[in-house]
């Protein structure tokens, strides 16, 4: 071999490890096996239920109290290191005002190229309950944690104004805080 052709081997070997170097880690899927939610409502959500007499009760293994309500993660699937994918929560949360029932269960959150949108069945029908803009998210190669401001959308701003027969919740209020720890494997 040449020395001409030596030198374009090897300049040919360095330059592909250079890229096998410098080429980025891909994005690994993992299943969501555990952790939980929690929605910790406003100030301003927590006395709105108050003065309205609208009770709120825990649906299978949510717990309520202290304005928060907490719920197991059970599924999904989210991509290591952005958590962007879909994660799933068990159990809900019944509103009544005495003559009026709203049952919320089987909340779902997506996380997508840097935010989240909550979604939940509402009295059999799935709708979007808030949005995330910019979810706090840090992860590790066994767990993750996401964290920010819920933005009521304009459908769940419409049910809850039906539910007390007043316009008084508007769409893109800040209704609390979201704060998940989920677990993979």
């Amino acid at each position: 071999m040449s020395r001409l052709s030596k030198s374009a081997v090897g300049a040919v070997a360095a330059s592909v490890s250079l890229l096998a170097i410098a080429a980025p880690a891909q994005a690994k899927s993992e299943h969501v096996t555990g952790g939980h939610a929690t929605v910790r409502a406003s100030m301003q959500i927590s006395a709105f239920l108050r003065s309205r007499g609208i009770t709120v009760t825990p649906i299978g293994p949510a717990k309520v109290g202290n304005g928060a309500m907490t719920m197991p993660m059970v599924g999904g699937t989210v991509s290591v290191p952005t958590m962007g994918g879909t994660m799933h929560a068990r159990g809900g949360l019944e509103y009544s005002n005495g003559s009026k029932v709203v049952r919320v269960s089987n909340y779902i959150l997506k996380h997508h190229g840097g935010a989240a949108t909550l979604t939940a069945d509402v009295n059999g029908h799935r709708i979007v309950i808030a949005t995330m803009p910019s979810p706090n998210v840090h992860m590790t190669t066994t767990s993750g944690t996401m964290s920010g401001g819920l933005h009521i959308s304009a459908v769940w701003a419409k049910t809850i104004n039906q539910l007390v027969g007043l316009n008084v919740v508007h769409a893109g209020e800040t209704i609390g805080q979201l704060s998940m720890t989920i677990k993979m494997g």
